[in-house]
């Protein structure tokens, strides 16, 4: 039984759905509701501090390990996902 052969359109269209799937723009990586927990993990991973950008209460810090970035934001939020508790979740994403 042979292969039926994709066209050119169908090959453009299966390249664009994986390249949209593959890339990791701005991907949240974990949550955590405590700086601390956040920092250990990064330490951890091998990511080192860079830089920190505060507004009022917007608070990002960027960490990096090589050529990977990470913005690590505190966002108002559901503390879990079982109960109503809101409060401080850190969140971590990548760049």
């Amino acid at each position: 039984m042979a292969k039926a052969k994709l066209t050119n359109e169908q090959k453009a269209l299966n390249r664009k759905k994986y390249e949209d799937i593959s890339s990791p723009k701005n991907k949240i990586i974990v949550k955590f509701n405590c700086l601390d927990k956040t920092k250990r993990y990064l330490k951890s991973e091998g990511y080192r501090y860079t830089e920190s950008y505060s507004f009022k209460e917007d608070r990002a810090m960027l960490y990096r390990k090589y050529n990977n970035w990470l913005k690590v934001t505190s966002t108002f939020d559901y503390l879990n996902d079982n109960t109503l508790e809101m409060g401080t979740v850190w969140t971590i994403q990548s760049l």
